[in-house]
C-alpha cells in the first residue's frame, strides 16, 4: 500500500503531463512514424487507467488501515463509518449502480460518449467500423492527445487524458455519496449541508470535464441564456475542477461524521463485512 499509492499517482502524472508532452514534441519534430505516435497515445491512456485504479484501491486500503486502528479505540469513529460507506458489501450495488449511471450521464453530456443516429461515421469520415484513431495536435494540457473510437456507425468515444481521470474520479465520488445518503436515510441521519454539497459537486463535475459541452443542459434549464452562461464559464474549467471534487469529498466526510454522532447516541447503524470497491 505504501508503494502503490505513489505508483498510482506517478502513473497519472505520466498520463496527464509527461507522455502527452513527449507525444506533442515528437509530432511537431516530424521525426516519428504514425505507428510510434499511436503507441505513445495508447501508452498515455493505459497509464491513466491503471494509475486511477491503483490510486483508488490504495486510498481505500489507507482508509481501512486508519479505521482499524480507530476501531480498536471506538467503533463510533468517523473513519470507521467512512469505511462502512465505501466498502460495505450491502451497499456495493448502490455504489456501483449510481456511479455507472452518473458516469454514463456525464460521458454523454460531456461528449465522451457520442451518439448520432442521424449520421454515419463511416460515410462522413471514411473510417472502418469498428476502429480507433488518434489526434495529437493541438490543444491545452489535459485535452491532448485524443483517442477517438468508432464503436458502430453512430456510436463513438472521444477520450482525453483529463476527461478520463475526472470521469472516473467524479463518478466514483458520486457513487460513494449516494451510498452514504442511503445509509444516512436508513439511520434517519439529517445530512443537511452534506446533501447540498453532493448536489453541487455532481453538477460542477459536468463543467470540470467539459464546460462548453454542458451547454445543452443549461440551455434546457435556463433557456437561451444558458448558452451565454456556459460560454462565460468555459474559461473557468480549472476552478470547477478545483471545486467539484473537494465538495464531493467534504460531503462524504460530513456524512461519516454525522453517522459517528448517531452511533455515539446509541442509534443503530447497519453494519456488514467490508468488501471490494
Amino acid at each position: 500500500m505504501t508503494i502503490s499509492l505513489p505508483l498510482g499517482l506517478s502513473l497519472i502524472a505520466l498520463g496527464l503531463l509527461a507522455v502527452p508532452s513527449a507525444t506533442a514534441t515528437v509530432y511537431t519534430s516530424g521525426g516519428a512514424s504514425s505507428g510510434i505516435l499511436e503507441l505513445m497515445v495508447y501508452a498515455c491512456f493505459s497509464f491513466l487507467v491503471v494509475g486511477v485504479i491503483i490510486t483508488l484501491r490504495s486510498t481505500l486500503n489507507l482508509i481501512d488501515l486508519f479505521s482499524k486502528s480507530q476501531e480498536e479505540r471506538s467503533t463510533n469513529s468517523w473513519l470507521v463509518k467512512l469505511t462502512l460507506i465505501t466498502r460495505d458489501r450491502s451497499l456495493r450495488k448502490v455504489r456501483a449502480a449510481s456511479a455507472v449511471a452518473y458516469g454514463l450521464f456525464l460521458s454523454i453530456l460531456s461528449g465522451i460518449l457520442v451518439f448520432q443516429p442521424a449520421q454515419s461515421f463511416s460515410a462522413s469520415y471514411r473510417v472502418v467500423i469498428p476502429s480507433a484513431t488518434i489526434a495529437v495536435c493541438c490543444g491545452s494540457i489535459g485535452q491532448m492527445p485524443q483517442l477517438i473510437v468508432y464503436l458502430s456507425d453512430d456510436v463513438g468515444l472521444v477520450a482525453t487524458p483529463l476527461g478520463l481521470v475526472l470521469l472516473f474520479a467524479v463518478s466514483w465520488l458520486v457513487g460513494a455519496n449516494v451510498s452514504a445518503a442511503v445509509l444516512a436515510h436508513t439511520t434517519r441521519t439529517v445530512r443537511g449541508n452534506g446533501s447540498l454539497l453532493t448536489t453541487m459537486g455532481s453538477f460542477m463535475g459536468i463543467f470540470s470535464v467539459c464546460p462548453s459541452c454542458a451547454q445543452g443542459l443549461l440551455a434546457a434549464i435556463l433557456g437561451g441564456s444558458g448558452v451565454v452562461f456556459v460560454t462565460l464559464l468555459a474559461s473557468y474549467q480549472g476552478y470547477f475542477i478545483g471545486a467539484s471534487i473537494p465538495m464531493l469529498v467534504i460531503s462524504l466526510l460530513w456524512t461519516a461524521k454525522s453517522l459517528s454522532k448517531v452511533s455515539s447516541m446509541n442509534c443503530p447503524v447497519p453494519t456488514g463485512r467490508s468488501g471490494t470497491v
